[in-house]
Parts: C-alpha cells; structure tokens; sequence
C-alpha cells in the first residue's frame, strides 16, 4: 500500500506544477495546493481501503490449516490414559500418524497373536485380539472429547466370544496445565498398563498377569475427575466414579476383571473415590502409586432387580485396591516396577450367602476372597539398528495371588496362584509397529507353559 500511496502523491504533484507557474496571488495559490492535497488524501484513503478489502477475501479463500489435537494414549490407549492433550490420568504419551478433519482427529491400534503350549498343542490358537478406534475432537482450545471404540476377537455376536465396547468417551476441560476437569467414561490412573496399553509401547506379547487379574486392566469407570500436573514434575488424578459390584464376581482367577461396570447400566447406589500421584521431576524416573475405594453391594441392588441372584441383605462391603509403581528409563535400559493389592470386606458373610445360593440352586458362582495381590520386576534394553528401526529384549518376573486370604472354612485353589518369567524381545521398524516373539514359564501350573508370537501397530 505505501507504493501506491507514493504513486497518487507523485501524480497529484505532477498534475499541480502547472497552476504553480501561473501569477496568482500567494493566499489563492495556498488555498488551491491545500484543497488538491485534502483531495489526493481522500483517493488514497480509499484506495487503501479497497486494498485491505482485496486482501481479506483472499485471506478468507484461502485453506485453513489448524493444528489437530494431540492424541494421547494412554492412552491412549489411554491412556491414559487422552486423544487430546496428554494428563496424569492419560499417561501422556502420544500417539502417531492422526488423521485429521478439522478439529476432529482419529487414531486406533491393533495386535494379531498365537499362543503355542509346550505340552498340550491342541491349545494352540490365533487371535486377532483386539482392534481399537481412537476419535477425539477439540471443541475449543480448552475444551474437548475422547472416545475409544474396542472390538475384541474379530467378531461379536450373541454365538461368538468376541464383544464390542467402549473404552472411553469423556470430556476434559482445561483451565490451566496444573487444574483440569474430566467427565465421563474414562481409564483408572493405575499402574502402567491399564493406561498406555498400545501393542508397540508395553514388552510382552501378552499383557502381563497382575495387571490384568489384580488390576483389572482395560479398567474404566463413569465419573468427574480432576487432574494436572505441576512445574515440579508431580502429577495428580483424582475424583468420585462408579465403582465395583460383588454381585458380578465371575472369576476367582481375576477378582476384579467383571465386577468393574464399564458405565454399563452401572449400579450407582454408592460411588467410590480413587486417586493417583505420580512423580517425573527427573529425566527418565517416574514413580508413583494409586488407590480407589468404595461399596460393592449398592444395597443389595442387583438382588432387588433380579430376585434370582444371591440376596446380600444387610451387608454392606467394600473393595479397596493400590499400588506402587517405579521406572527408570536411561540410554536404553528400561526397568519398571509393581505392586497392587487388593481386599474385600465381610469377604466371609459375602460367601456364606454365595455358598447357601450355590447349593440350593446347583450354581458355581465363585466366592470372593479377603486379599489378594501380585507384583512384578521387568528389564528391557533397547538397540538401535538404524533409521527407526530397534530390537528390544527384556525378562520379566511376576507373582501373583488372587486368593491371598480367603474367610476361614474356604481352601484356596491353587490355580489360582503362580509365578511367571516371561523373555523375549521386540522388533519396532517404526516406533508405531512391532513385531514381537517370547517364552512364559509358569512354576505352579505348568500346562501353561507357551511360546507367543505377536503382531501389533498403532496410528
């Protein structure tokens, strides 16, 4: 614009030089020159006004490019688990290769396994375990949506074993880095797995026992939440959600892993509280632990609306789980760290009215016990093979109890117990996709004793 604002004064002044060299009176000239220079003035306000209106139709045809929301996993997964931005209660590792229409953005991951028994062959199967769709959308710069769609086992029907759930689909709003509010179905902020557990980020073809028999993993609840993290490093979760019902109880082998109600037609009588701190003020270390409480029995509301279930009258029980949790990432060692327990209160009235019910109604339903808990050590070490590319070998050992205390009069299954070293190693192409290969070793229940193979990406 200051060239054209030149080029009209140059050319007012050209057109003016003649009326200059007339023989006028001084007081006339000065008036001309000033209403010709109020003139020009006017022609250039309006030229550049019609300029910046040119240059805003352009600005508005052009595409816009915003930036798509961060993914997180654990989230994802997950996982923390967040699709958008990363939290305590998300893990904040983010995920890779989104695609992004506007604000929306999408993601998923997947994982193909075989499992080959060493002593009975006709165990062996293939599985497409599980294949996950991740959509989030930003509302605002403060405000947005997470939602996590699962498929397990290639097909869900009511003849099949496959199912079709939703993991997550929540809302989070953003105050501030260190206070943020979440509501709705989202991942517990336990452990390690239950919040990042993409195939590429975890060691293992299978998901480790004592985060999937003692903390439920993929565990998740209804709820309103709060969570940030500090400028010290130290992150925080914590809130009010659903929580278990005893009355669901369906494997002693995993006390937890269908009582937790997935925001499905939950029973909401009473809610439970959890909370998690996690420390990561020092490169490469993250420590921290986690705990959620609250009553089982919802007064006795399963048995008021089916009246076939075991009546728990009067009783009023409560599931309290935690753990701690530890590791220690540097120039390619990685080692990691838990232990979670949990219990069950009035474990012994809880199972003298499932053993009157099991009797008069030839059931097996199991009984709950008082305790249990599991622990496990875990070391990788990480070679790069150019580009991308890594191998990845680890070891893990892990022990395991889900009848640690059991009410008096009730003998404790064997096949419940165990403990496990797992080996093996990962091949990552790309940090996104993994191949990946191992031996479990089970002490107690031998039969177990297999060979993994597995197949997993995420996007």
């Amino acid at each position: 614009m200051r060239t054209v604002a030149t080029w009209f004064a140059g050319t007012s002044l050209a057109f003016a030089a003649p009326a200059f060299a007339q023989d006028v009176p001084v007081e006339v000239e000065v008036a001309q020159l000033k209403a010709q220079i109020a003139a020009q003035k006017e022609l250039i306000d309006a030229q550049a006004a019609r300029l910046a209106q040119i240059e805003a139709k352009l600005q508005a045809s052009a595409p816009q490019t915003r930036e798509p929301p961060a993914l997180a996993v654990t989230s994802a997964s997950e996982a923390g688990d967040a699709l958008t931005a990363p939290s305590a209660g998300s893990g904040g590792v983010g995920r890779t290769g989104a695609l992004a229409a506007n604000d929306t953005t999408i993601g998923g991951y997947g994982e193909i396994t075989y499992n080959g028994y060493v002593k009975d062959g006709s165990r062996n199967q293939a599985d497409l375990k599980r294949l996950v769709l991740f959509v989030g959308h930003r509302f605002s710069d403060k405000l947005n949506f997470t939602s996590e769609i699962e498929v397990e086992h290639a097909v869900a029907s009511s003849g099949d074993e496959g199912e079709v759930a939703i993991e997550q689909a929540y809302l989070d709003y953003a105050f501030n880095p260190a206070l943020n509010l979440k509501a709705g179905l989202f991942l517990m902020p336990f452990g390690f797995l239950n919040r990042n557990h993409e195939p590429p980020v975890f060691h293992g073809v299978e998901r480790n026992e004592v985060e999937t028999r003692i903390i439920p993993s993929t565990w998740r609840e209804g709820g309103v939440g709060l969570f940030g993290t500090t400028s010290f490093g130290l992150n925080y979760d914590v809130g009010v959600a659903t929580g278990f019902d005893i009355a669901k109880l369906d494997d002693a082998g995993a006390p937890l892993a269908g009582s937790h109600q997935e925001l499905q037609l939950a029973k909401a009588a009473n809610l439970s509280v959890y909370g998690s701190l996690e420390y990561q003020g020092v490169p490469g270390f993250l420590i921290g632990g986690a705990v959620f409480t609250g009553n089982a029995t919802h007064n006795n509301a399963d048995f008021r609306h089916d009246g076939s279930l075991p009546d728990f009258a009067g009783i009023t029980s409560r599931i309290t789980l935690w753990d701690v949790h530890g590791r220690w990432q540097h120039r390619g060692f990685d080692l990691q760290a838990l232990y979670s327990r949990g219990t069950i209160s009035r474990a012994a009235e809880l199972d003298r009215v499932i053993d009157a019910y099991n009797t008069t109604n030839s059931a097996e339903l199991p009984l709950a016990p008082r305790a249990f808990y599991g622990w496990y050590v875990q070391g990788a070490y990480s070679i790069a093979l150019g580009g991308d590319a890594t191998i990845d070998p680890f070891v893990r050992y892990e022990k395991f109890d889900t009848q640690a205390q059991v009410p008096l009069g009730i003998v404790a299954d064997p096949i419940n117990r165990d403990r496990v070293l797992t080996t093996g190693l990962s091949f990552h192409p790309l940090q996104s996709v993994v191949v990946k290969v191992d031996f479990q070793k089970f002490f107690e229940n031998r039969d177990n004793d297999r060979v993994n193979l597995g197949l997993g990406y995420m996007f």
